[in-house]
């Protein structure tokens, strides 16, 4: 398995930011190959040619939680042989606090950046399927709910969505404020969001965009679901599976035991791979 760590200016943050890409080469000789020659043009790097007799990887874009980076899914999981085991290509982008939303007033484009930019950048500069049902999208906690609303916002990309203890506060999100937890202060939480009064129906709400799918016929991601049973966003990650299989979208929804931490996301994420039948 090759690991490899790239920074990059990114339009849409307007800044240098650092990817973790993992890729099942023996060897990075093997990854970017020798004998192949990279170019550039006005457009910028040009995707390398790709040797025909070996099929493009299938790839999971993973979303870390609140208060991680990009570097959260190697530390803390064993995703690399999770991933060499099922011949799968994973990128680990940085999302700061931001719940992978666009904040336009900041040119911080975050839902545009894992939804579009980082896509193109990423199949243009490795072999990758370009396919939607070879590209997925997944997270824990913030990156849970960011995972669902970019594989819903942007469904002509993606053709699955694991979300694991989402974060799902649109529903109730005057009764989690709590001015001592920084993330869930009214100031972070208005700065993130906007309006609070305006968050349920808006194209932050995961649960709109799902029915917009249905109403607008478009395309329908696969959703796989975990949380732990003794999470506090249980409840709200039950009624969201339900409130998605109530709109027609195929859900997996499963219960584990369990809190809101790693113990339960090395738990729930094979599982989710074997779900996508890796």
């Amino acid at each position: 398995m090759a690991q490899i760590s790239i920074d990059y200016f990114s339009s849409s943050l307007m800044r240098t930011t650092t990817i973790d890409i993992l890729l099942p080469f023996d060897s990075m000789d093997d990854a970017l190959g020798t004998d192949w020659e990279m170019r550039s043009d006005e457009k910028g790097w040009d995707r390398r040619p790709y040797p025909p007799e070996r099929p493009p990887f299938k790839t999971l874009y993973l979303l870390h939680g609140i208060t991680g980076n990009h570097a959260d899914w190697i530390s803390e999981s064993r995703i690399r042989s999770w991933a060499a085991a099922r011949n799968l290509a994973v990128v680990m982008p940085s999302g700061y606090n931001a719940f992978y939303l666009d904040q336009p007033e900041s040119h911080n484009f975050y839902g545009r950046f894992v939804g579009q930019e980082l896509i193109n950048v990423t199949r243009r500069i490795l072999p990758l399927s370009t396919q939607r049902e070879d590209t997925f999208i997944g997270g824990i906690s913030m990156g849970a709910y960011g995972a669902l609303r970019a594989g819903f916002k942007y469904c002509e990309t993606f053709g699955s969505v694991i979300s694991l203890s989402s974060a799902m506060i649109a529903d109730n999100i005057e009764d989690v404020i709590n001015n001592d937890v920084f993330f869930l202060s009214r100031s972070f939480l208005e700065s993130t969001f906007g309006d609070l009064s305006q968050l349920v129906g808006s194209d932050k709400d995961p649960a709109r965009l799902a029915a917009d799918l249905v109403y607008c016929d478009r395309p329908r991601p696969r959703v796989f679901m975990a949380c732990g049973n003794a999470d506090p966003l249980a409840y709200p990650n039950r009624v969201l599976a339900d409130r998605l299989r109530g709109v027609g979208l195929e859900v997996e929804y499963r219960e584990l035991d369990g809190g809101h931490d790693w113990d339960l996301w090395n738990v729930a994420l094979p599982q989710a791979l074997d779900w996508l039948g890796l």
